[in-house]
């Protein structure tokens, strides 16, 4: 959630250096972290209730949510981007990959030990 809360900040404060699509703009992309954040507490919150399935869902889609933020690159490629936009986009992709990653192992790993 830190990277993505650097992320969506710096987009906002730095909206006219992020290649956006013409119909979005900053209130936009503020309500979109509004939505997704839950997702990301729910599935904590989940997993520590031992709700795996629930808390693995939730995270999940948190996950694949955080990596719609590569969608900057198909109104930009990345060396059209300045290094601090760079930064904060691949910032907010290796944290959901390194999540994405994390609740998988730990679904396949929770599924062996149950077999």
């Amino acid at each position: 959630m830190v990277a993505s809360i650097l992320h969506y900040v710096a987009n906002i404060c730095y909206f006219a250096e992020y290649p956006e699509p013409t119909w979005l703009n900053p209130c936009i992309v503020d309500a979109f972290w509004f939505v997704m954040t839950p997702f990301a507490i729910a599935g904590y919150w989940y997993y520590e209730q031992r709700w795996q399935t629930l808390g693995r869902y939730s995270l999940l889609i948190y996950s694949g949510m955080s990596l719609l933020v590569l969608g900057h690159y198909l109104i930009s490629p990345p060396w059209n981007v300045s290094f601090k936009i760079n930064a904060m986009i691949l910032l907010e992709t290796f944290a959901a990959i390194g999540l994405l990653t994390y609740v998988l192992r730990k679904d396949f790993s929770d599924q062996s030990i149950s077999s």
